[in-house]
């Protein structure tokens, strides 16, 4: 049997999104899960690709994620298998723009407006074309009936152009031409497989043929085209559809950035209010942690750093050492103790993200993911655990659940790595007299990922999903209650 995971990452710009899935990639391997073969079907990009796309080869880092238009190929995903224990797992993730979620409750309403249109429409409306190249990979799209590509001619897309904006039939005429590609066989499909499907479908196509079939789609529903194209409703429509189908949202947040996520987290909460029927788990994790580190003894002194590839409890030990001594500080403007680092205005950015109660930021997201019908009441009951509400009110409430303190830059030796200061997105740190960067420094071998909150935020996302990584029972307390089931 494959357990399916599928991950949305929300952030704004330099929030920590590309750098978080980097380090999961890797934190899925020390976990024990290894990448298997994927099939010439395979609809989206794989974890390799996800390097390739992301990392900067000219300064030795990662590039951050900018406004584009999603496809499966912007979706990344693996076939992994625990080598000890044979299980086998499906995962996948869309990077997510956090502008997606600008959007106000009206626009957001205007999606499930539309996405309620076409789950209406039966067989007739919507065509499914399946084309394949010489090399086998397939192209799926979605095209009105009647409708003939080869009626348009072919015209090449600027590669620029066609990472931020969708594609016009004369372009995807010319990707089909350009890879040889030829139609297989075509059928006509219902709405329901169109959106259960959407996916793994040539985006472009479907948001051109929601365009040319629109009268027929919203008969009677007063729905503007021209509204749904300027509030850019449906250039997010594939994101927001991905979060109704994800099994677990994470939303990223930087310690160093003037605004919160307490409002991105809210219009996700009102999201989810709005879907009616999907709970995913959900987090909140941190970018900075290695800021906060300041001159903490387990990092000035790296003796005993070796162990740390060989015993994950270690990991675990290490970064809830950190927390504890932090997390009382939320409610008090007392320096940090140990060599830890914890600026006043750090403080409250936490604070303003995660929330002081139930009704807002992070809390409201937490409440909105748990299900408060008869059925979730019950097996609430029979955890015999507290309610999100029990957990906001109470006196030693310093963190919600599945909040994380994450940081990239750090090796298993316990080196942390600066930012440079004339290239962002490049890590590197000071050893004697030799300056080494910290994606080379992985790449060679000489060290491993420390992968410090990610290890603990992905150890939570396969307990949330019914799956129990090892080590589990020398967990912390403050790590069995981040990673609480609620």
């Amino acid at each position: 049997m494959v357990k399916r995971i599928r991950i949305a990452v929300i952030g704004a710009r330099s929030s920590g999104k590309s750098y978080l899935l980097y380090d999961m990639i890797h934190a899925f391997e020390l976990l024990g899960y290894h990448p298997e073969e994927l099939p010439l079907s395979y609809p989206h990009s794989s974890f390799g690709a996800y390097f390739y796309d992301t990392f900067n080869n000219a300064t030795g880092g990662m590039r951050g994620t900018e406004r584009y238009a999603c496809r499966p190929e912007s979706h990344y995903g693996a076939h992994l298998r625990h080598g000890r224990f044979g299980c086998r797992l499906a995962v996948d993730f869309l990077n997510i723009p956090g502008e997606v979620f600008d959007l106000s409750n009206t626009h957001l309403r205007d999606y499930f407006e539309l996405k309620r249109h076409i789950e209406r429409k039966g067989k007739g409306l919507f065509w499914l074309q399946e084309w394949r190249s010489p090399s086998g990979h397939l192209l799926r799209l979605i095209v009105p009936p009647g409708f003939d590509i080869t009626q348009h001619t072919p015209v090449k897309a600027l590669a620029r152009h066609r990472h931020g904006n969708y594609l016009q039939w004369e372009n995807i005429a010319s990707e089909l031409q350009e890879g040889q590609y030829t139609l297989q066989r075509q059928k006509t499909v219902s709405g329901r497989y169109l959106l259960h499907h959407l996916t793994e479908l040539y985006t472009d196509s479907v948001l051109l043929t929601l365009e040319q079939c629109w009268s027929m789609i919203t008969q009677q529903g007063h729905l503007d085209l021209d509204d749904y194209k300027a509030n850019q409703v449906l250039h997010y429509f594939y994101p927001l559809h991905f979060c109704e189908e994800a099994t677990d949202i994470i939303i990223c947040d930087k310690l160093t950035d003037p605004h919160s996520a307490g409002s991105l987290t809210e219009a996700v909460a009102s999201y989810m209010d709005l879907t009616k029927r999907h709970n995913p788990n959900v987090y909140l994790a941190f970018r900075g942690a290695d800021l906060l580190l300041g001159s903490y003894a387990p990092f000035s002194d790296s003796s005993q750093a070796p162990q740390l590839a060989r015993k994950p409890s270690l990991r675990n030990t290490l970064y809830s050492d950190v927390v504890s001594l932090l997390a009382p500080l939320l409610r008090t403007s007392q320096p940090a103790p140990e060599g830890l680092y914890l600026p006043d205005e750090w403080r409250r950015h936490i604070l303003q993200s995660t929330g002081t109660g139930i009704g807002n930021a992070f809390w409201h997201l937490l409440n909105a993911s748990v299900s408060h019908n008869w059925l979730g009441r019950q097996f609430h009951q029979l955890r015999g655990t507290k309610s999100v509400f029990e957990l906001s009110s109470a006196p030693d409430s310093y963190l919600p659940p599945h909040v994380y303190l994450t940081s990239t830059p750090i090796d298993s030796h316990l080196r942390i790595y600066t930012s440079d200061p004339d290239d962002v997105t490049r890590f590197y740190c000071t050893e004697g007299s030799h300056i080494q960067s910290f994606t080379q420094t992985i790449r060679q071998g000489n060290s491993q990922h420390l992968c410090f909150g990610s290890y603990q935020l992905l150890t939570d996302v396969l307990l949330q999903n019914g799956l129990y990584p090892s080590g589990l029972r020398n967990r912390p307390p403050l790590l069995k209650y981040a990673q609480s089931k609620l």
